[in-house]
């Protein structure tokens, strides 16, 4: 399985909550997306006609054809999770977690309308071990999944697969309490949410729903963090996402051996979110 690029259209866009805009992405050549569900990263590329016109040559990877453009022309790129795939209509739904119009992504989906353009990184057929999934509970049956609004789509995700008999608990930390969205699953899920209070930094309240308390967070920027699980790991499995400085506090807390841990934005002093 080997990602490659996609020309998407804007379908469709709903408004699941104040915290987040459903993209409804269609294009024909969606016939040869090869998703492998759970929380498998795909990415989008937003930009001027120019920018979106400027497609790789026959042969050519999908990053080194980004990597190359001038500056000017490289398109702002972000990494998100499918929330469906509808094959029969060559359509996928992607959530995003808006923080108003304070980065590209964010604006773009507070504004979207059918018709915009975008190129969506994402697996295509071809065969192969599938990329990009962090989830590796392997023979786990106490499972925790830990997140912020940024991991919500992955965790929704994760615990529609979940088999019947396994104990799940998952904490999830949202801006608003309209974010918590139904997060259907086989198993008897212990779902438990945290909205984040006023002033509060990103995942204090996760952090005392977690532990009883919160930590002092680390200077903006400092901890970068990705972690995987083996996938032969024995004991229970932690599944932990979302901003970096915090994904480390959680794991030097936690203290699980078999656990993924994946800082997927870093907050700075003008972007919280």
């Amino acid at each position: 399985m080997s990602y490659r690029l996609f020309a998407v259209t804007v379908a469709g866009v709903a408004r699941l909550s104040v915290s987040f805009r459903r993209l409804t992405l269609h294009d024909e050549s969606l016939a040869d997306l090869d998703w492998a569900g759970a929380d498998q990263r795909v990415k989008l590329l937003i930009g001027s006609p120019e920018q979106l016109d400027r497609l790789p040559a026959a042969g050519e990877g999908w990053y080194a054809w980004w990597a190359a453009q001038p500056d000017d022309l490289r398109p702002p790129m972000r990494t998100y999770t499918i929330a469906a795939w509808r094959p029969d209509r060559n359509e996928v739904d992607i959530d995003v977690a808006v923080h108003g119009e304070t980065g590209p992504l964010s604006r773009f989906a507070l504004h979207a309308r059918p018709g915009d353009r975008l190129l969506l990184v994402a697996p295509g057929s071809g065969g192969g071990a599938a990329e990009g999934l962090a989830w590796r509970p392997g023979g786990a049956r106490q499972l925790l999944c830990v997140g912020d609004e940024t991991a919500l789509p992955a965790i929704r995700n994760i615990l529609a697969t979940l088999d019947p008999g396994l104990d799940c608990r998952a904490v999830i930390e949202v801006p608003d309490a309209s974010d918590r969205l139904p997060l259907p699953s086989p198993a008897p899920v212990r779902v438990e949410w945290a909205v984040r209070r006023a002033g509060d930094p990103v995942g204090a309240a996760a952090e005392r729903l977690l532990f009883g308390a919160a930590t002092s967070p680390a200077s903006p920027g400092e901890d970068d963090m990705w972690q995987e699980a083996a996938d032969a790991a024995s004991g229970p499995y932690a599944w932990v996402a979302g901003e970096v400085g915090w994904v480390n506090r959680v794991r030097k807390r936690l203290g699980w051996a078999n656990a993924s841990f994946m800082g997927y934005w870093k907050a700075t002093p003008d972007h919280q979110v």
